[in-house]
């Protein structure tokens, strides 16, 4: 699994398989899943990187890896 990406998992309430229900705005990837059967919600999974990029972040020194 790349880094950064979400897992999809079952629901923590009745098992079923959970149904991606947001998609990050810079990166397309799940952020928020949604059980179809019981309606429980995960909470939106945050990437540090892509809000970064939509707060038009600039480092004040370049990056290095």
């Amino acid at each position: 699994m790349p880094d950064g990406c979400m897992r999809i998992d079952s629901c923590r309430r009745c098992g079923i398989k959970l149904k991606i229900k947001q998609k990050c705005s810079i990166c397309t990837q799940p952020i928020k899943f949604v059980c179809n059967d019981c309606r429980l919600e995960t909470e939106e999974q945050i990437h540090s990187t892509c809000r970064l990029v939509d707060m038009h972040y600039k480092p004040l020194a370049p990056e290095i890896a």
